[in-house]
């Protein structure tokens, strides 16, 4: 149920839907660009982002239109019952194996940076019942966290970025603009799954205090994940250079690596990039259960989420076990998002987003006649 404090900021909202995106993505997107568009590779970004914009304006104006309706009840409603759960079925399949992928990354690169002795099960394990914890708290006390985080975010980044700029040559950007075209329209639908997330837009918005002006903070929550993409793209590539950035698997983890303070200030700055980038899937761990609990509440008629937490903790720790590798993640990854990330990130929206605008067309025709 949703009570009157049980509401949130638009600003929240965004900020939930920035770390949801950014989670796992910004750890690998710079490579795959690489060894596909060379240099070119933030084209790619700046079209993705586009199409982003596009499903989030979509997003927000149908949960404005319908203020104060879940997304079940905006669905009953332009499409019908029987439609309505087999399309959120669907969607909450994707945002379930989204949490296990997530969780799963996130044991690897802990296992391989920071407990090499420790079994990635009991890694996992913990991680989901620390997830488990807060998200059982409320929608109030996730989009707090996301808040307070930022501050713990973006200034070690600024100023590693900065620390950084010493070593970076930028002639590795050259050329800026050697785009094939048919290889860049290929290369749309995997880059674009670096913005998967968008469709959790449509649970928080439910919780907007003020629906109707959310957008332009929504939007802003994208040029930011847009901004940060590129600049990740471009610090990459001036450091490692085209090939030498298509051959790294998490390229944010190695640039940690290449940076040295002056008079040994830190010394692992390793650790620092880890412990944000923890910080960042662990918010998308949260999103990912929190959405799927809300989603199944509406569906199942229960009447907390938190008591269907515990019962969705063991689907996504059996599933982020099942591949036997790093490698094979990120296939298992690929094919999912293809069949089910689609659907849930850009049909869905998209089909509800037309069906909204025909339906108050015709109830504004409708008017019209009986006037």
């Amino acid at each position: 149920m949703i009570g009157k404090d049980s509401k949130i900021s638009n600003l929240q909202v965004a900020i939930l839907m920035l770390h949801t995106i950014l989670g796992v993505g910004i750890l690998t997107l710079p490579s795959p660009l690489a060894e596909r568009l060379g240099t070119s590779g933030w084209v790619l970004i700046i079209i993705t982002g586009i199409i982003a914009i596009i499903l989030v304006t979509m997003i927000t104006k149908i949960m404005s239109m319908y203020k104060g309706k879940n997304i079940l009840e905006i669905s009953n409603h332009l499409m019908g019952k029987p439609l309505t759960y087999v399309a959120l079925v669907i969607v909450v399949i994707h945002i379930i194996g989204q949490g296990a992928f997530v969780v799963r990354i996130f044991g690897e690169v802990i296992k391989m940076f920071l407990l090499l002795a420790t079994p990635i099960e009991v890694v996992i394990f913990t991680m989901l019942l620390t997830a488990a914890f807060t998200t059982r708290s409320g929608i109030e006390t996730v989009a707090r966290f996301s808040i307070i985080v930022i501050p713990f975010i973006v200034i070690p980044l600024l100023i590693i970025s900065t620390v950084l700029l010493q070593d970076l040559d930028f002639t590795n950007l050259l050329p800026i603009f050697r785009v094939n075209p048919i290889q860049l329209l290929k290369s749309i639908p995997s880059t674009f799954f670096s913005f998967g997330g968008l469709e959790f837009l449509l649970i928080y918005m439910l919780f907007s205090k003020n629906p109707e002006s959310a957008l332009k903070y929504n939007l802003g929550a994208i040029v930011a994940i847009i901004v940060v993409y590129l600049g990740s793209f471009f610090i990459s590539i001036a450091r490692f250079g085209e090939k030498g950035l298509a051959l790294q698997l998490w390229p944010l983890l190695s640039l940690s690596k290449a940076v040295q303070f002056p008079s040994a200030f830190v010394e692992n700055i390793e650790g620092i990039i880890m412990s944000i980038w923890v910080v960042v899937a662990f918010t998308t761990l949260i999103s990912a259960i929190y959405s799927s609990s809300i989603l199944l509440e509406k569906m199942f008629k229960v009447e907390e989420h938190k008591y269907l937490v515990v019962s969705i903790l063991p689907i996504i720790y059996f599933l982020s076990l099942i591949p036997r590798s790093v490698v094979l993640v990120y296939k298992y990854l690929e094919v999912f998002t293809y069949i089910f990330g689609t659907f849930a990130t850009i049909v869905y929206p998209s089909l509800l987003f037309i069906l909204a605008v025909l339906k108050r067309k015709g109830e504004t025709r409708k008017n019209e006649k009986t006037a």
